[in-house]
């Protein structure tokens, strides 16, 4: 039985060019086009950075590497056991993690080579993480109900030490001298380095439900003005000063008998967030640009208003972000039907005149009282 929920198993991508110019200003493709708009069979899902190029992944595991930041991406060819699912980079390599079987590989970018590094799992093992802390390489693996955490320090050694035996990573973030794990089903953890043993973070008190484990879908992580912000696939964007509570949950619209009216909401699912340049970016689905926050009022403007559809909406950058990546001046996005960039200086700033357009209370007291008291549940 496979380890990952159905709609994380995406399909490959199409190799057929852009055929719409892009816009001249604001959001533009970076990429090919994905078929099907990146709705049926294709998405963009993954994508990091090595020094100045981009690495992107799709759904069935096709790589795709830059030249140079987005200029000259080539699908390399993969010629070696299992389907490639998670990677991470620096500099001229890449650690690709796969699935069927499950293997860990380190290759060189510039020649296209690939090392086993013989992960001591058996094969029927994926491996649903690959990424780094303190530059050593983490690995999260699993079967059915249970699953493996190695790192890489002279050789594989055991660190899956106070962890669910059936819960993977879905992504990690390094902070001083602690990972934080956000997993697929089992809220936030956390490892310092010098500690024997994971330990999981209270859960914080989402608007949508009620429970000590509301927060069981964490998905994007960021470190952003001296708080550990995440987002949640429920929409819920949460800030913890610190990485310590009381939390604070960030919403645009205040629901009224279950109904936001004409009011801008922020996505219903979220999938990533990133810092870059002093500023926090979170994106997901419907709406499906990336969202970027206004430091001073605490609204997550959507981007969207910076081209992210042409052509009488005809076209469109894609429909879930699902990656977040910023280089150079520019900030990238795996959004389903393409990679898409756009300049920084390009990124929407807060406007007053954003108030009436989407439709925002100047009252927002509701958000900062409310939702930051007596969060988590049982602080």
């Amino acid at each position: 039985m496979r380890l990952l929920p159905l709609f994380a198993l995406l399909l490959s991508c199409s190799d057929k060019p852009v055929q719409t110019p892009p816009p001249p200003t604001g959001w533009r493709p970076a990429s090919v086009e994905a078929e099907s708009q990146g709705e049926g069979d294709n998405f963009w899902w993954r994508l990091t950075s090595a020094g100045n190029r981009l690495l992107a992944m799709t759904g069935m595991g096709d790589i795709w590497i830059s030249d140079a930041y987005s200029s000259g991406f080539r699908k390399m060819e993969w010629k070696w056991p299992g389907t490639p699912y998670s990677f991470v980079a620096e500099g001229d390599s890449v650690w690709v993690g796969t699935e069927e079987p499950g293997r860990v590989y380190k290759c060189r970018i510039t020649n296209w080579a690939c090392l086993d590094l013989k992960v001591p799992d058996p094969d029927s093992f994926h491996v649903a993480y690959v990424g780094k802390f303190k530059g050593q390489l983490i690995v999260s693996t699993g079967a059915y109900k249970v699953q493996s955490i190695w790192r890489w320090k002279e050789g594989w050694n055991d660190w899956a030490q106070g962890f669910p035996e059936d819960i993977a990573f879905y992504r990690t973030l390094e902070i001083g001298d602690t990972l934080w794990a956000a997993t697929w089903s089992n809220g936030l953890w956390y490892r310092v380095g010098s500690e024997p043993a994971w330990k999981r973070q209270l859960s914080p008190r989402l608007t949508w439900v009620l429970g000590p484990d509301s927060a069981i879908a964490p998905r994007g992580l960021a470190w952003h003005s001296g708080a550990l912000w995440v987002a949640y696939q429920t929409g819920d964007v949460v800030r913890m000063p610190q990485a310590k509570p009381p939390y604070q949950d960030f919403k645009n619209c205040r629901s009224v008998n279950g109904s936001y009216g004409e009011c801008k909401k922020t996505p219903i699912n979220l999938y990533t967030a990133l810092s870059y340049r002093d500023r926090l970016y979170v994106g997901g689905y419907y709406g499906a640009a990336p969202y970027v926050l206004d430091d001073r009022t605490g609204f997550l403007i959507p981007t969207e208003i910076a081209g992210w559809c042409w052509n009488d909406y005809a076209q469109c950058g894609g429909k879930r972000t699902w990656d977040l990546v910023g280089l150079g001046d520019t900030l990238y996005s795996a959004s389903s039907r393409y990679i898409m960039k756009i300049p920084l200086s390009e990124v929407p700033s807060f406007q007053p005149s954003m108030m009436d357009q989407f439709h925002w209370s100047s009252d927002t007291s509701w958000r900062d009282s409310v939702l930051r008291r007596n969060n988590p549940i049982g602080w």
